[in-house]
C-alpha cells in the first residue's frame, strides 16, 4: 500500500507547528474492586479527568467544563483537544492545541475472532504475524487515530496499519491520510498517543515517585 502524505481533510485545516505532548498514566485504587459495579465506570471516569488535569498542568492551561458530541466525541475547550482512555488498572488521557487520541488496553488473550476484526492478514504480516501481544499496539494505535477524526470503532475497517518502524511507533493510514502514533508499554498494558510530528514526553507518576499515587475512591 503507498503511503499518503499526512493531512488532516476531514476538518480542512493544516497541523499547528510542532509541540510536546504531555500524556499521563494514572494508577487505580486497588479498592476499586470494591464499588458495585454500575459505579466503577463513573469513577473510571472520574480518574481519567484526574490525570487530565495533570496533563493540562504541563502546557500551563486550566482544564474547563468537558463536554461531548451527540456521538460521544469530546469537544475541544479554550482551543484545546483532550482524549482519555481507561482500564481497571490504569487510566490515560492527554490535551494538545492539536486534534489528538489516546488509548490504552491490557496485554492479554481473548476470542479468537478479535484479531480477525481489529486487523487484516496484510496487516498482521507487517508485525510477524497474529499475536496477543502485537494485538493492543493495533488496537489502541487505532483507537487513537479514530479518535482524534471523532469517528469512533465505527471506522474500524478503513483505518489500516502500513507500517510498524518499531517497537514505540506505528503508521497509519486513514481516508487517504496517514498518521503516526507512539506506543509506551507499561505495567502490562500498551498506550498509544496520536503524535504526528510532535515530540511525546510520558508522565507516569507512580514511576516517577510523584505524590500523585493511585486515586483513592473517595475522591
Amino acid at each position: 500500500m503507498a503511503c499518503a502524505p499526512s493531512c488532516w481533510d476531514w476538518s480542512g485545516s493544516l497541523k499547528n507547528s510542532p509541540m510536546t505532548l504531555f500524556p499521563v498514566i494514572l494508577p487505580v485504587a486497588e479498592d476499586i474492586d470494591e464499588l458495585p459495579q454500575g459505579k466503577q465506570a463513573a469513577f473510571l471516569s472520574r480518574v481519567s479527568r484526574e490525570a487530565l488535569k495533570l496533563s493540562a498542568d504541563k502546557i500551563g492551561i486550566t482544564v474547563a467544563e468537558l463536554s461531548q458530541d451527540e456521538n460521544g466525541a469530546p469537544l475541544p475547550f479554550d482551543n484545546h483537544y483532550w482524549s482519555v482512555s481507561h482500564k481497571p488498572r490504569y487510566v490515560a488521557a492527554v490535551i494538545s492545541a492539536d486534534r489528538v487520541g489516546i488509548d490504552i488496553e491490557e496485554v492479554k488473550p481473548r476470542s479468537e475472532s478479535v484479531l480477525s476484526y481489529v486487523a487484516t492478514e496484510e496487516e498482521w504480516k507487517l508485525c510477524g504475524g497474529k499475536s496477543w501481544d502485537t494485538f493492543p499496539r493495533y488496537w489502541t494505535a487505532k483507537e487513537a487515530v479514530l479518535k482524534a477524526v471523532g469517528i469512533g470503532l465505527r471506522g474500524l475497517k478503513t483505518c489500516q496499519v502500513i507500517s510498524v518502524p518499531d517497537e514505540t511507533n506505528v503508521v497509519l493510514q486513514y481516508r487517504d491520510c496517514v498518521y503516526h502514533v507512539e506506543q509506551l508499554r507499561y505495567s502490562n498494558h500498551i498506550v498509544s498517543v496520536l503524535k504526528d510530528g510532535n515530540r511525546v514526553e510520558w508522565i507516569i507518576p507512580e514511576a516517577s515517585g510523584s505524590s500523585s499515587r493511585a486515586v483513592s475512591i473517595m475522591i
